[in-house]
């Protein structure tokens, strides 16, 4: 096969840095570093409180992702396919609606922790009934361990996943040996060296992921570098603004790339590493004990962020109560009847920033699915694959700087016309999410044997039919992984889009959290439940065909 020109690499290597690059290196040029000292003034709480959120985030990460996936992985296969499609679920639900979820429920004045409260003696020691309603919990919910608590249950599938990639690839016959030789001792020293490593790495991503989010502290009360962030912004001060972001670059590229690192050595730094053989030698297998404890394990992983939200949906819709009469006018408020009246109040507000939030970030994953896949491509061919490294720096910018440098960049001269349309949500969601594409992909790509491709050469196929027939169908569960996790990552996205929409097109995401800062529980339901399912379409999607294909295959394929 031939090799491209290394120039051609290079350009290709240079593109896709800019576009993930350029709006960090736009802000830093507009922060005026020698002019900001004094924005760094009392900077150091909000550090140590995102930092504490941090490590709190990757403790919760481990203590429910490595036992689920070592008993998940050990349990029978329609247990397992269950559990782990709960525990990927988990993954496609917004932090920012789990900690609604956490204040509903479990607020100063939650529908779970006032009534158990009260059971407990804790309640108010008056019936008046003034007393009775200015009755609050101390709240477990606003402090930066709950942030924590959020982001950790929403990130554990990236330890499980890693995990169980190790798992998998290790032949299990060294357990056996060690079992045989120095008992549970050994089989413990076994596991520690083939998993700890693994367990590490994902755990290192979370704390950095947890860095850079800013929805969740918000909505907790919790302030950290972001909420500084967002205060010079509201006050206009964008140069400082994107200053104050400086302090977590270098903690979040650190421990991002060292966790990037160690899950390269451990090769299982993709959804492709649940995809390995399995070795011929299982060892033993647990009994139904092991398999109600890889049920409870699923349980308890699943509670923070997928049960309480739904409990919590559940719940406001349950108890939606008659209201005040509507308001009138464009901009009016949503007050109804009932959670029905607020879907359909909820979809007349929202139906426009649903469906371009879809398309949109449609649009975002394919392209940058596309691009990845060339450019995985083009490095493998000329050995250049680690330098795509550099740019996972761009994924650990902080969400409103990549807003600020947009704005920077495009909101002069002839980019006026792309800074007032739709493109510039694009081109951040591209700038935040490309590299997430481009390691899913080179992970994918990297699966498909090379003699394959040799072969299919030998036999005649071109550069475009060798890729159609041989590389794409073995690397299509990568791929659409890598689709997916832009699609998600970017209806979901909050910190830039809010910064850059254009004038009268607001898109989802920005608008839910509006609606929940100022709505009342029917309104909370509806505008959540949208979210969720444009979310959502694109997977169920998938799932029907994939249910659908077998069924239909043989029809098709023995028709005339």
């Amino acid at each position: 096969m031939r090799t491209p020109p290394k120039s051609l690499v290079a350009a290709a290597v240079l593109l896709a840095s800019s576009v993930v690059l350029s709006p960090f290196l736009a802000a830093l040029s507009g922060a005026g570093l020698p002019g900001r000292t004094a924005a760094f003034n009392g900077i150091a709480g909000p550090i140590a409180v995102s930092v504490g959120c941090a490590l709190a985030a990757a403790l919760v990460a481990l203590v429910l992702g490595v036992p689920f996936a070592l008993l998940v992985e050990r349990s029978p296969a329609g247990l397992r396919r269950t559990s782990w499609t709960l525990g990927l679920m988990v993954l496609m639900m917004p932090p920012y609606i789990v900690s609604e979820a956490a204040v509903v429920l479990l607020g100063p004045a939650g529908k779970i922790a006032r009534p158990a409260a009260s059971l407990l003696g804790f309640g108010p020691r008056s019936t008046d009934p003034g007393a009775v309603a200015r009755f609050t919990v101390p709240g477990f919910v606003y402090s930066w361990s709950a942030v924590g608590v959020v982001m950790g249950g929403c990130l554990f599938p990236v330890v499980a996943l890693a995990v169980a990639g190790a798992y998998r690839r290790t032949d299990h016959r060294a357990f056996e040996a060690a079992r045989l030789a120095r008992g549970s001792r050994g089989v413990w020293r076994i596991g520690a060296r083939v998993l700890v490593p693994p367990a590490l790495g994902a755990a290192l991503l979370v704390f950095a992921l947890t860095l850079t989010e800013f929805a969740v502290p918000q909505l907790l009360r919790v302030r950290t570098v972001g909420e500084e962030v967002h205060e010079r912004i509201q006050e206009g001060d964008l140069a400082t603004a994107a200053a104050l972001c400086l302090p977590l670059l270098p903690l979040v590229v650190a421990a991002g790339g060292l966790g990037v690192f160690i899950l390269m050595r451990g090769r299982v730094a993709s959804l492709a590493g649940l995809e390995g053989e399995i070795p011929r030698f299982t060892g033993r297998r647990p009994g139904r004990a092991g398999h109600v404890a890889a049920g409870l394990a699923t349980l308890v992983a699943i509670t923070p962020a997928l049960i309480l939200p739904a409990v919590s949906l559940g719940w406001l819709a349950a108890s939606a109560r008659s209201s005040q009469s509507p308001m009138l006018g464009r901009h009016k408020l949503i007050r109804t009847s009932g959670v029905v009246s607020s879907f359909r109040e909820v979809w007349g507000l929202a139906r426009d920033d649903a469906v371009r939030t879809v398309l949109l970030a449609a649009a975002a994953a394919t392209l940058a699915t596309i691009g990845a896949i060339a450019l995985a491509r083009l490095t493998s061919r000329v050995g250049w694959g680690p330098v795509l490294g550099v740019l996972g720096a761009g994924a650990a910018v902080p969400s409103p700087v990549v807003g600020l440098g947009l704005i920077a960049l495009w909101n002069r001269g002839a980019g006026t016309a792309v800074y007032q349309s739709s493109a510039i949500v694009l081109l951040a969601w591209l700038a935040r999410f490309f590299p997430v594409a481009v390691f899913l992909a080179q992970g994918a790509l990297a699966r498909v044997p090379r003699e394959l491709e040799d072969a299919a050469a030998l036999a005649g196929r071109g550069p475009v039919g060798r890729f159609l027939a041989v590389v794409l169908p073995n690397a299509a569960p990568g791929l659409v992984a890598a689709w997916l996790a832009v699609y998600v990552l970017s209806a979901t996205e909050i910190g830039a889009t809010v910064l850059i929409s254009p004038p009268g097109e607001p898109f989802l995401a920005p608008s839910v959290m509006n609606f929940m800062r100022r709505g009342q529980d029917p309104e909370i339901v509806a505008c959540q439940v949208l979210l969720l399912a444009a979310i959502a379409s694109p997977p169920a999607l998938l799932a029907l065909v994939m249910i659908l294909r077998p069924r239909f295959g043989p029809v098709a394929k023995g028709s005339p």
